[in-house]
């Protein structure tokens, strides 16, 4: 089984990047936008595993950060469309903490530089050169990711969209 431990978005900040996706297809922009019901900001992407108990236990053992993240900007990364948030120390320290307890258990994950964001849309396409992001940044900037819950969730890609399910999750 796909999965990821990630953060679930508030309801304000998943209306908030839903309008700014609408917003930005009204301006023609084209790619596989995010549904609103998908939207996550991944702490860790494990891939394929068979099964979930270990990295359930890694997860209870990691005490989630009392922090909230601070909106930054909308970039790429490569053709994928993101809402960065902004470094947060206490984040960082979850992360790294809770790879420790991944790597002490065995279980493989990507490796790649943990930077906090939101996937809004893949294969992106603007409908000009020079098309400028910072006009769709402004719903954003108040809405704040409050760190309040952790989730293992499996990823199917086997349909015409992504289904996810969460497999647990967690609370302090």
């Amino acid at each position: 089984m796909r999965l990821f431990i990630a953060l679930p978005v508030p309801t304000d900040l998943r209306r908030a990047l839903e309008d700014v996706g609408t917003s930005l297809r009204r301006q023609g922009v084209r790619g596989r936008f995010t549904p609103p019901e998908n939207l996550h900001l991944t702490i860790v992407f494990l891939g394929n595993v068979s099964d979930p108990a270990p990295v359930i236990e890694a997860m209870r053992q990691e005490k989630l950060p009392r922090t909230a993240l601070t909106f930054d900007r909308l970039t790429l990364f490569g053709e994928t469309l993101v809402a960065l948030y902004r470094q947060n120390d206490a984040l960082e320290q979850y992360a790294r903490q809770l790879r420790a307890k991944l790597d002490a258990a065995g279980i493989s994950y990507d490796r790649q530089t943990f930077r906090p964001h939101i996937t809004l849309c893949r294969k992106t396409a603007f409908p000009a050169p020079g098309f400028r992001l910072h006009a769709f940044e402004r719903p954003l900037r108040a809405a704040r990711l409050t760190v309040r819950e952790t989730r293992l969730t499996a990823s199917d890609l086997s349909g015409e969209k992504p289904k996810y399910t969460d497999i647990f999750r967690k609370t302090d």
